[in-house]
């Protein structure tokens, strides 16, 4: 783990940079699961009183560390659709951009396999931050879908969890023969997903 060097004591926003440093490798290394103020206070050379004046308990820490990736999505994929020429070029840039932001964020990956896998109340709180933030963003892509043919929250999750699965799996092996950690097996996603969406598009 890279540690920085100070002239003098650490400022408060050097040492939250250290601290959230120090989570972000724990997760990298073992998970979310494995995040402590003992092993962060080790790693990020602060003491363990500042730790707790600060975030109070584990789950303190780790409730500072995800709610940094709580708009996530929206900061990623939440985009004008007026901006685009036509319903199609929107959601051909929406899902190239969903399947990108996923692919490169290693901690939005982390954070989604702890929710998935760990049922304690903080990873509920933290799916429903999640759901919250997501709700602002739906509106804009139901209104271009056919609600006759399909419910477009359905569609979306339907489509949105095969990504999240297809993209977590694709460091571990390839998926029904597809290399999803390449350039070209996400291209394949990107064009499936978009003739998928297009069967039920407004007009």
């Amino acid at each position: 783990m890279y540690k920085r060097r100070y002239a003098g004591r650490r400022t408060a926003s050097q040492i939250e940079r250290d601290v959230m440093d120090a989570v972000a490798f724990i997760v990298e290394e073992k998970g979310i699961s494995a995040v402590t103020m003992k092993e962060v206070s080790r790693l990020s050379k602060t003491e363990m009183i500042v730790l707790e004046r600060r975030y109070k308990s584990d789950e303190g820490l780790i409730r500072a560390y995800t709610s940094q990736f709580d708009f996530f999505l929206n900061d990623h994929i939440g985009l004008d659709t007026e901006a685009y020429e036509s319903s199609e070029a929107f959601f051909s840039e929406l899902i190239t951009r969903f399947i990108d932001a996923i692919h490169k964020s290693k901690d939005m990956q982390s954070i989604m396999v702890w929710e998935m896998y760990e049922n304690s109340g903080l990873t509920r709180k933290s799916a429903r931050r999640r759901e919250a933030t997501l709700t602002e963003f739906l509106p804009q892509f139901s209104k271009l879908i056919d609600a006759r043919e399909i419910a477009p929250e359905a569609l979306f999750a339907v489509l949105a969890g095969g990504l999240y699965y297809v993209l977590l799996r694709g460091n571990r092996s390839t998926f029904c023969g597809i290399d999803f950690s390449t350039q070209a097996g996400r291209q394949i996603l990107a064009d499936t997903l978009l003739t998928i969406t297009k069967k039920f598009l407004q007009g």
